[in-house]
């Protein structure tokens, strides 16, 4: 046999391009493949393993996806990663609305927005059942959650943060809180304390509510430059706080690869900083399987922070951090002096969707969903926009940007669309070509067609 060391057992409950997966990262993590080295074409080794092309390809592209190997035209598929990583823990592992666009908010006519999901694919009759469940019980809901979060959830938390991103949580260093921002303004006390400073690497405009968070308690920012493969970091970096998110980039829509990964973790051991994760829609990722947390690989150094936003309902207010020990021994020490900002009764209620084995079920089918949105609101652009576009589908931020040669000003575009009943997402400009983030997760799929062609009359 070729190579012997990626033996593949047919009888195994594991899916077969999985099991190819973790043989090859073994490999490169055990020095069996080294950076450079080229991979047996898919036709080869699929002959040699007697398996299928497609569990051949389909490992090889996710191997790509995360950065282990290339795949080079002509040439095949060689090894990128280059560092001798522990992965064992690898598994299946933000838009501003402008206001003038939330002024006639009751009369849109086509939302491009990132504000809502399309609620045709809300689980709603289940979820209203979980609620109903937990308001019977008075002895529950008659007095204060706790202030780090309901234990059921937590619990709930560990095993599905694990199970579908990767992480490694303990319950006690989980935190729940209304949303994002309210769990950045306990992190950013915490992290003071620590002596991290008062100094927030990131990648400009990558997070503005988050910035705003940063700003507002003080903290300066030093804006990163970044590559279409994430944050540029070097020596000039001092920062001992970053923000990033490993799951893509208002840039792109690749996940940080496996190298960068390793890159942003040494950086912050080398300067003894923390790592925030803002895992933004990180489970959603449908052209690949999704590339697991940050997290897993350096759960002593990072900060990960999940929600549930475009998953369940963007009214449930619901997101958790798990914290490192040294931050989250801090907190633990302090909590009675904090107020839990999440309903206790949508955070049992949660707990109950999640343990049900729904919120798994729903994942799996708005990723169908959001890939086959994705793809015909590329093809409408594309037609009705073409050689004055270029247009490119950001994965996890659930959107497709187009870059706009128009004579009109940002401004302009942006009114016309307004006045016209279309919410548009993100809107920025570089160099005289506007750019317009076009979010799907909260059109219906039938109304893209349509929607792309109003736009493009509105804009003419």
């Amino acid at each position: 046999m070729l190579y012997d060391f990626l033996d593949i057992d047919k009888n195994s409950n594991t899916l077969l391009y999985e099991q190819l997966y973790n043989k090859i990262i073994s490999a490169i993590n055990s020095d069996k493949f080294r950076k450079g080295d080229k991979l047996p074409s898919i036709r080869r080794l699929a002959e040699e393993l007697n398996i299928s092309r497609t569990t051949v390809e389909t490992a090889y592209e996710q191997l790509c996806a995360e950065g282990y190997i290339n795949n080079q035209p002509k040439r095949g598929f060689f090894v990128e990663a280059e560092y001798n990583i522990n992965n064992d823990n690898a598994v299946i592992t933000h838009n501003i609305t402008d206001n003038s666009v939330q002024k006639f908010h009751n009369i849109v006519k086509y939302d491009f927005s990132s504000s809502s999901i399309d609620s045709q694919y809300i689980d709603i009759k289940f979820w209203k059942r979980c609620v109903k469940d937990v308001l019977d019980k008075h002895y529950v809901i008659s007095s204060y959650g706790l202030p780090q979060g309901e234990l059921a959830l937590r619990e709930t938390l560990c095993d599905y943060s694990r199970n579908v991103r990767g992480v490694n949580a303990d319950v006690d260093n989980i935190l729940i809180g209304a949303g994002t921002q309210t769990l950045l303004s306990v992190l950013l006390g915490l992290c003071r304390e620590v002596g991290y400073g008062n100094e927030i690497a990131i990648e400009k405009g990558f997070f503005p509510q988050g910035e705003q968070i940063f700003s507002d308690f003080g903290f300066n920012l030093s804006p990163l430059k970044a590559d279409r493969s994430g944050i540029i970091l070097d020596d000039t970096v001092k920062s001992r706080i970053l923000f990033v998110n490993s799951s893509g980039s208002i840039r792109g829509s690749a996940p940080v690869p496996i190298n960068k990964r390793m890159e942003i973790i040494r950086h912050a051991e080398k300067n003894n900083a923390v790592i925030i994760e803002d895992d933004f829609n990180g489970e959603l990722r449908y052209t690949s399987k999704p590339v697991p947390a940050l997290q897993g690989m350096c759960s002593d150094r990072v900060v990960y922070i999940g929600s549930f936003s475009k998953l369940l309902l963007p009214s449930v207010r619901i997101s958790y951090m798990v914290m490192p020990e040294n931050l989250a021994e801090i907190y633990r020490k302090r909590q009675q002096n904090y107020n839990q900002t999440s309903s206790k009764i949508e955070q049992l209620a949660l707990a109950q969707y999640i343990k049900s084995g729904r919120l798994e079920r729903q994942l799996r089918k708005l990723r169908k969903i959001y890939a086959i949105k994705s793809k015909l609101l590329s093809e409408c652009l594309d037609k009705s926009f073409g050689e004055n576009s270029i247009i490119e589908v950001i994965e996890t931020a659930l959107c497709v940007r187009i870059k706009l040669d128009s004579p009109y000003s940002l401004e302009e575009l942006k009114k016309r669309a307004a006045d016209s009943g279309i919410m548009l997402g993100k809107c920025r400009e570089k160099n005289g070509l506007k750019y317009f983030y076009l979010c799907f997760s909260g059109i219906e799929t039938e109304k893209i067609p349509q929607a792309v062609e109003y736009l493009k009359s509105v804009w003419s």
